[in-house]
């Protein structure tokens, strides 16, 4: 019985090894394909020649290379709208007097109020006797504000008195900035032309139109810094508790 057995176990053996053999041939031997890598992040460009100007005369102000922004630098009374890192609006600007200096920061612009009203502080009042002034000509924010996120209530704005940008001191404000050329910045921070900023002007009321894309905006204090010729200039520290070069 052993004996007789022995053939069938032989045959079972063959059978299994033939049926491993066949199975082994539907298995790929091919390595598998990489798993896909996700999405690579797009290096970012390089600065544009202006900013890198910027940059090598040591104003290190973080200016992004795409987009709206919009740099105040202090000391020199200027105010420089950049559109992808090129300048695309220079204006002269009046900032705060040494007794209520113009602070450093970054802030955003969101909005434009046309026709605002202005009412002066406490302190205002009762050191200079300032009072509540309705919208118009006469009007010390002029006939647009525009509004900046920050909790020291500094803002960019028009004024009515349009002399004082011909002097070549201009620390004469209580710390906010105004802008000589307003109506062309309200303009390009609109994206519209300056004959349909004075149409909005010209409704008279107090309103605020929101900015179709919110404007990065730099009060900075550098006491060098590139003129519109790309020369470096020195300008005086109107503040003492600022470095005098920076």
């Amino acid at each position: 019985m052993a004996a007789a057995a022995r053939p069938l176990r032989a045959i079972l053996t063959l059978a299994a090894l033939a049926s491993a053999l066949v199975n082994a041939a539907c298995v790929s031997t091919e390595t598998a394909p990489p798993v896909a890598a996700g999405p690579v992040a797009a290096a970012e460009p390089p600065p544009s020649a202006y900013v890198s100007m910027l940059r090598s005369q040591g104003v290190e102000t973080a200016i992004p290379p795409h987009g709206k922004f919009i740099l105040v630098n202090i000391p020199s009374f200027e105010l420089i709208a950049l559109q992808d890192g090129v300048p695309v609006l220079r204006s002269r600007v009046v900032v705060g007097k040494p007794a209520a200096p113009t602070p450093e920061l970054l802030s955003s612009m969101f909005a434009i109020q046309f026709n605002p009203a202005w009412t002066p502080t406490p302190l205002m009042i009762r050191n200079e006797g300032l009072h509540y002034m309705p919208p118009g000509p006469q009007n010390p924010l002029g006939r647009m504000m525009f509004d900046l996120d920050n909790d020291e209530f500094i803002y960019l704005h028009d004024t009515n008195e349009k002399g004082l940008f011909k002097r070549e001191q201009r620390a004469l404000s209580h710390g906010c900035v105004r802008v000589e050329q307003a109506r062309a910045l309200a303009a390009w921070s609109l994206g519209v032309s300056e004959e349909e900023i004075d149409a909005m002007v010209s409704r008279g009321r107090t309103y605020s139109v929101p900015l179709p894309e919110i404007i990065p905006v730099s009060l900075a204090y550098y006491t060098r810094f590139p003129d519109e010729r790309g020369q470096v200039a020195s300008y005086p520290s109107i503040y003492a508790d600022r470095l005098a070069e920076k």
